[in-house]
């Protein structure tokens, strides 16, 4: 079905096939999108890099030659996670927002650009980043040095009050 499957006329590469420096992908229907307008994702090219697919490959086909589907699709990636030794079940589709999230910020991005990437319009995107334990000890230990008087005591008064802290 056209009206919510990719299909060739969903791709268009620019300035042309042969010399793409990009591709914009237009879903015609998607979760983010209620009224079915369409919406274009735009892909910067990186031939040669292992994320760049092979322009004579096929896009997105099942063993049949038939469009793979998104159910297919996460059904193949459970069974290799299985295969891999890996707990399939807390997988979904939604580990790949988590992912590219999660990249994106550990590459640097902004929170501006994250959003862009993955289509949000809400900060909900933000419930994907996974911060590791790393990150978060070195957070945590810049706690230390944000008192700029070393030689005053930090005891925030308004503590005092409180049972357990008095």
């Amino acid at each position: 079905n056209p009206s919510i499957n990719l299909t060739a006329g969903c791709l268009e590469f620019l300035p042309d096939f042969d010399s793409a420096t990009r591709v914009h992908i237009t879903l015609p229907a998607s979760k983010t999108d209620p009224f079915q307008k369409g919406i274009t994702i735009v892909i910067a090219a990186a031939p040669g890099r292992p994320t760049c697919a092979n322009p004579s490959h096929p896009l997105f086909r099942n063993a049949a030659g038939t469009s793979l589907d998104c159910s297919s699709f996460i059904k193949r990636i459970r069974q290799a996670l299985q295969s891999a030794g890996f707990n399939q079940s807390a997988f979904s589709g939604h580990s790949f927002c988590r992912g590219a999230a999660t990249s994106a910020f550990a590459a640097g991005f902004t929170e501006y650009e994250i959003q862009l990437l993955g289509r949000w319009r809400s900060d909900a995107y933000k419930l994907y980043i996974e911060i590791d334990e790393a990150r978060r000890l070195h957070i945590s230990s810049q706690l230390h040095w944000a008192h700029p008087h070393e030689s005053l005591s930090f005891e925030p008064p308004a503590l005092h009050s409180l049972p357990f802290m008095a």
